[in-house]
């Protein structure tokens, strides 16, 4: 990403100025930052180099944060991490080297350091080789804070939300105009890819998602070499991504001149509207699933469960295109809603009297209500 394409410097310090705040509430004197979402949030680095370890290390006590990093990472941190130090650890260096000259004088009296324990970006031999070298000092969970600092999106954010909406309805226009007679699933995904990184999308947190209805239990499959005939009903799930924010959409996509399709088809749509109607501020997570589950319920005429109707979504690097915690719209969540916070919510239909049907948008919690930043069409057909 371009300099002139990131949010203003001061952004970045806003972000990391609130984040402050709440981990001062944890009593810890500093905060090991290794999600690459999170990383992301609040410094602006936006790179693939998350596969060796990549820290930010948070003061506290001060404004100063830095990067820790591969030190071939230098000039791509000072481009787009203005106000962030950098540490730089040599290729056949330990990280945990660099990592405790940067963590070891900020560790204060209390010994209580801050870290994401669930981040598949802290590998446990530098979090052992940090935990030794340190003195075993007390380890904070500071993941529900860095949550907390980021999920409400600001304007500049659901502008960003909205411009990779419209980036992933051109991708799955794409892949149903590339999705005519007999094809493949590299070919319809290839059109998809093509379509949106041409048209300003980041690359995606995940390829898309493309597979024959009969085949959609296999979920996070990208495609297979099974050929694609012009009678099949396939399931669209992707997304564009801008700044790494990202508005994923799934369409069920019939061949063209099907019939009207399975009961499923109304069932699901009447799902997806309950959703929408029910994201509002001051509900929980589990009533909207409960709202979901009602429709569904009524319509089919007996018990139906999913793990979730819909997901928090925002910014994400691969492997997925949200951040590593699943705030989900789900049985048990009491998570209340706001305002400014964004989902993906889906509506699927898997019956064996019914039939099989999904789709999904992203939605933004107002106060009137989810309102859908993926507008794609609810029918879509395939072309001849």
């Amino acid at each position: 990403m371009a300099a002139a394409e990131a949010f203003p410097v001061a952004e970045y310090e806003r972000r990391r100025a609130e984040a402050l705040a709440l981990l001062a509430e944890l009593r810890v004197t500093a905060a090991i930052v290794t999600a690459p979402e999170d990383v992301y949030y609040l410094s602006g680095l936006h790179n693939q180099g998350h596969f060796v370890f990549t820290a930010l290390v948070l003061d506290t006590r001060s404004q100063t944060a830095t990067l820790v990093a591969r030190e071939m990472e230098a000039a791509t941190a000072a481009e787009q991490s203005d106000g962030c130090a950098f540490a730089g650890y040599q290729d056949g260096q330990d990280p945990c080297d660099v990592l405790c000259d940067v963590v070891r004088p900020l560790t204060g009296d209390e010994r209580r350091i801050g870290c994401q324990p669930h981040s598949l970006s802290l590998p446990v031999a530098v979090w052992r080789g940090l935990d030794r070298r340190l003195g075993s000092p007390v380890w904070v969970d500071c993941a529900g804070v860095l949550a907390e600092a980021q999920a409400i999106r600001t304007d500049l954010e659901i502008a960003v939300l909205r411009e990779a909406g419209r980036l992933s309805e051109i991708g799955i226009e794409a892949g149903i105009d590339a999705a005519a007679g007999e094809c493949s699933g590299g070919e319809v995904v290839g059109a998809i890819q093509e379509a949106m990184l041409s048209a300003g999308s980041d690359y995606p947190g995940f390829v898309p998602l493309v597979r024959h209805v009969e085949q959609i239990r296999h979920e996070h499959v990208a495609w297979t070499n099974e050929p694609i005939t012009a009678t099949d009903t396939l399931f669209f799930e992707l997304s564009a991504a801008v700044r790494r924010y990202h508005a994923p959409l799934g369409r069920t996509v019939r061949p063209h001149g099907g019939r009207g399709g399975s009961a499923a088809v109304d069932i699901a749509h009447a799902g997806l509207e309950a959703i929408l109607a029910g994201l509002c501020p001051g509900r929980q997570a589990q009533d909207v699933y409960a709202d979901w589950k009602t429709a569904i319920e009524a319509r089919l005429g007996r018990d139906y469960e999913r793990h979730h109707c819909g997901y928090s979504v925002g910014i994400g690097f691969p492997p997925s295109w949200m951040a590593g915690r699943v705030d989900s719209l789900r049985p048990g969540n009491s998570m209340t809603l706001r305002s400014g916070m964004t989902f993906h919510v889906q509506s699927w239909v898997v019956d064996p009297w019914m039939g099989t049907y999904a789709i999904s948008d992203t939605a933004l919690v107002t106060r009137h209500g989810g309102e859908p930043l993926t507008t794609t069409p609810w029918h879509p057909m395939r072309p001849a």
